[in-house]
């Protein structure tokens, strides 16, 4: 089997800065595999997924046993801050990260961690199914 110009041209444009030893180990690896797993082992790796803030991971497995949307738990989160501490929080965020980035303005991550338990104990203690004896 012969190779015509073209095919010799493209073979020395692809591999021309490659030793003799490194061209008989490429050589070898091609016959040894078939063009699926060549073609897998050339594809650029694919993303990690991204792991997100450790905080807003904190706060959503805090408030988790709270039903309703996440931006609900978030502006309960900003309101019990802003009563907690005698500021004052404008704004509804859309979801945990964008409370937790309103909220690192102005409160440590620690924090704004315990005030997510504070406010998930203050709604057990409103709405929990227990009756206290007064």
């Amino acid at each position: 089997m012969s190779l015509d110009a073209a095919q010799k041209q493209a073979l020395r444009a692809a591999l021309r800065k490659r030793t003799r030893a490194e061209l008989k180990a490429l050589f070898a690896l091609v016959r040894a595999n078939d063009d699926r797993a060549l073609l897998a082992a050339l594809a650029p790796p694919k993303p990690k997924a991204r792991r997100g803030d450790p905080l807003v991971r904190d706060i959503e497995r805090t408030l988790k046993p709270v039903m309703g949307p996440a931006a609900e738990k978030a502006d309960m989160l900003i309101e019990f801050m802003a009563k907690k501490h005698r500021r004052k929080l404008a704004g509804e965020p859309k979801g945990f990260a964008d409370a937790a980035k309103r909220l690192r303005a102005h409160f440590s991550d620690d924090q704004i961690r315990a005030s997510a338990v504070g406010l998930l104990a203050k709604l057990a203690k409103l709405y929990g199914e227990r009756e206290t004896v007064v």
